[in-house]
């Protein structure tokens, strides 16, 4: 799977050494919870990121908060 991932990447035009398998769990997971909050819970994304404890997912919370910050961050400048 590995090698597959890195292939398509150089196809991309993308570098295969910037981006893991990793990145896209990451990415995956990140964005089911922006896009899809009212349908998707912690539990069923544990399942589908095929993490053993809860505690692994959760850290996708805080990704969620620390981008919310950042929004509200910038328009405290103004």
């Amino acid at each position: 799977m590995h090698v597959i991932f890195k292939d398509v990447l150089k196809k991309a035009g993308l570098p295969p050494t910037r981006f893991t398998l990793h990145h896209l769990r990451h990415t995956f997971a990140t964005l089911m919870l922006q896009q899809n909050k009212e349908n998707v819970d912690l539990l069923t994304l544990q399942e589908l990121l095929g993490h053993e404890s809860i505690t692994s997912t959760q850290v996708y919370i805080l990704v969620e908060f620390e981008q919310k910050k950042k929004v509200i961050d910038y328009f405290r400048i103004f």
